[in-house]
């Protein structure tokens, strides 16, 4: 690899490729450029990181130039559900019962994407259409409306838009599968938790626990990471805090301790996961809404920031790693730990004795980062005079890069944000598209902005959509995306938050709310978001006063989650204020009532009178007569507690537990009673249990088959639910 990369220099680039043909993994035509491609390897693509990142910028600064002027886009805006899917074998009175993550996503999108041809060609609504799309997970997949909702009367039909998605998912199962909205496998990276088995230890993951046949086949994802190991110079590490107070024997490890078996893993005092698929197999709900300008954009992702924590911690829905029971609650962190590519000296705290590095790299790859590329924001980004005020967060970026950006004619808050993106490395870099117009493509800048992967994402429009006018369906314009929601087990929890998310960015806009806190305050508030039952136990850092001042006169304190929601002092409360808004919006009568519900519920689950989805299935283990006291999670409790979640998200058995009162006021009829009816309401469910009617009715199909009564159906649904039905 002697060639060396000089910026613009792109025949040397085709030179190289030309003559390494067989490292590359690629097919290269004898007259021309490349016909097919794989990713480059990593130690391939070092050659070409500063050329994507170079480029990237000017594809961004394009962007700027073709679409930086458009005004008056509507208010559109649209979810994102990462859906697991999983086989049940056995019954709830079977002792070899198990759940089994299914492998065969590739095939259940093919089915889905004619399903939904089948059902344009047959004159549905584009309202009652999905998009289907992989994800990094072969048992996941992802889905969206089939067109954005617009404004603020799109709410009224998002409750059944996921339901629909729900349908005609389990439509396209085969026996035995179900697919609850569950941010994670219980059991992921425990024996043959998978369907089919393959053996762990494979060339791409390296990992003890899970094969490489768990990522979905298309060469992005085993190369992302193939990637993030090789940048990094080892597997990465992923730790939880096990459960307190369980009969399990620790032993007490160096800093720096890497098992090398399952049982020196299963033996540390942490949970510990070695492989990218333990977080990027975590499941979450994103909210994505297009703003009039790009200064709204800007604004919007500045205010928005203070509730991704809050709604990170009242969402909580992650309580297992590797058959664990956690201390913490959230997905958060092991994601972020899943895809931390920082070499060991960038992993050193700010002033520590650097080497000189490897000039390829971003830094050389020995600038201190002070996290992991998945992670909170790092500053704020509006035009505002006093942003720089609350960003008291050093950022990481090339100074050149803000040169250039200046120069083009950014602002200095936009350069720093834009070049701080440009502070990582490209990830996965196709052959094939190296030499682009960067007038035109955007590869190069999504190849970084994509792998930013933070709590929120300001999304600048693909130039060639961008540039349509606004009254044009295809026109996509700058929006925000707010990524920090854990996925909720029924589609009235879905609907609430992320309508809330709407209703509040309006209420911010018409209130002019500011609700900026420092930026190293709203780092303390991630960290503690996390923790066990942070949504009713921990305080975050909040505004008191929510008018526009200096960062010195934005009084801000701590408050708990009720607080932020229903007010403290001075403070209204951020409910009270939706509320007020919503008074005055005009909205219609239907759409007003859904959301008062929707507000209602998340402050009955801020006042802790409901649980979030990790206490619930917390609780549900921890009750399960297979426990054992031992901190793990047992394959029957795995099997009861997915059929449950299945069961509640149709509407049906122990879901009151979640919902309360608030059980049974869907926007939409429940499902067929074929479908899981062994968990539907009435006897045997238990409003006062601590993981409520799962051991009632246990017990109750136990008694029934010792004494020979027919107690109903007690396993996973024979068939899925017609395609198209609403639930």
């Amino acid at each position: 690899h002697t060639c060396v990369y000089s910026k613009g220099n792109i025949n040397t680039i085709k030179h190289w490729l030309l003559c390494n043909p067989s490292s590359l993994g690629v097919r290269v035509a004898s007259m021309g450029f490349l016909h097919e491609s794989e990713p480059l390897s990593w130690e391939d693509a070092m050659v070409f990181l500063k050329y994507v990142r170079d480029h990237g910028l000017e594809q961004f600064l394009a962007i700027l130039e073709r679409c930086g002027g458009t005004e008056g886009d509507p208010f559109k805006w649209g979810d994102e559900v990462e859906h697991q899917i999983f086989t049940l074998t056995g019954n709830l009175v079977d002792s070899a019962r198990s759940a089994k993550v299914v492998l065969r996503s590739p095939e259940i999108l093919a089915a889905l994407k004619q399903k939904e041809k089948e059902a344009l060609d047959a004159g549905a609504a584009p309202e009652e259409t999905c998009e289907w799309v992989p994800e990094y997970g072969r048992w996941m997949v992802e889905s969206t409306p089939g067109v954005p909702y617009n404004g603020l009367a799109g709410i009224a039909g998002v409750e059944q838009q996921l339901r629909l998605r729900r349908a005609r998912l389990q439509a396209v199962l085969r026996p035995g599968e179900v697919a609850p909205t569950m941010t994670h496998f219980p059991l992921l990276g425990v024996g043959n938790f998978s369907e089919p088995a393959y053996d762990p230890k494979g060339p791409v993951l390296r990992s003890l626990f899970v094969p490489d046949e768990v990522v979905f086949p298309h060469p992005r994802f085993p190369t992302l990471a193939n990637n993030i190991r090789e940048r990094r110079g080892s597997n990465v590490e992923i730790l939880r805090p096990k459960m307190k107070g369980m009969r399990s024997q620790i032993v007490e490890r160096a800093p720096g301790f890497v098992p090398q078996s399952i049982e020196e893993a299963d033996s540390m005092a942490d949970v510990y996961a070695d492989a990218m698929p333990f977080g990027m197999g975590l499941s979450c709900v994103q909210v994505t809404m297009q703003a009039a300008n790009i200064s709204q954009s800007r604004h919007l992702y500045d205010q928005l920031a203070a509730l991704t924590p809050v709604l990170l911690a009242l969402t909580a829905a992650t309580p297992f790693m590797r058959g664990w029971i956690c201390d913490d609650d959230v997905r958060w962190g092991q994601i972020s730990q899943s895809v931390d590519d920082r070499t060991p000296a960038e992993r050193l705290p700010q002033g520590s004795n650097q080497t000189s590095g490897d000039r390829r790299l971003a830094g050389a790859g020995v600038r201190p980062l002070s996290k992991s590329r998945y992670d909170s924001i790092d500053c704020y980004i509006s035009e505002r005079a006093d942003t720089d005020g609350f960003n008291d967060v050093p950022l990481a970026f090339d100074q050149t890069h803000v040169d250039r950006l200046l120069a083009a004619g950014a602002d200095p808050v936009l350069a720093r944000h834009v070049a701080h993106l440009f502070a990582r490395d490209p990830l996965v870099i196709f052959a094939d598209r190296l030499e682009l117009d960067d007038h035109r493509e955007i590869d190069h800048w999504e190849n970084l902005q994509s792998t930013n992967w933070q709590t929120l994402r300001w999304k600048p429009p693909p130039p060639h959509k961008g540039e349509l006018s606004n009254a044009d369906d295809a026109h996509i314009g700058w929006r925000v995306e707010f990524r920090s929601m854990e996925v909720q087990m029924t589609d009235f929890e879905n609907a609430a938050f992320i309508s809330f998310v709407i209703l509040l960015s309006r209420a911010i806009l018409d209130k002019s709310l500011d609700l900026r806190v420092p930026m190293s305050k709203l780092e303390e508030n991630m960290q503690v978001a996390g923790r066990r039952s942070a949504y009713v136990h921990e305080k975050f850092w909040f505004r008191v006063d929510t008018g526009f001042a200096p960062v010195d006169k934005a009084a801000c304190e701590q408050m708990t989650a009720k607080e932020i929601m229903t007010g403290k002092g001075s403070f209204a409360g951020l409910v009270p204020l939706c509320k007020e808004y919503l008074s005055s919006s005009g909205c219609d009568r239907a759409t007003c009532q859904t959301l008062e519900r929707y507000m209602d519920f998340i402050i009955h689950r801020a006042e802790g009178k409901l649980p979030t989805d990790a206490k619930w299935m917390r609780d549900f283990v921890l009750a399960h007569p297979s426990y054992r006291f031992d901190g793990r999670v047992t394959e029957a409790a795995a099997h009861d507690l997915i059929l449950a979640a299945e069961a509640m998200g149709n509407g049906q058995g122990p879901y009151q537990e979640v919902l309360g009162s608030f059980a049974g006021l869907e926007a939409a009829p429940k499902p067929a009673a074929n479908q899981n009816d062994f968990l539907n309401s009435g006897s045997g469910i238990s409003d006062s249990a601590p993981c409520g009617g799962y051991p009632s009715l246990l017990s109750r199909a136990v008694r029934g088959k010792n004494a020979g009564e027919k107690v109903g159906p007690l396993c996973a649904p024979a068939t899925g639910t017609p395609f198209g039905m609403h639930h």
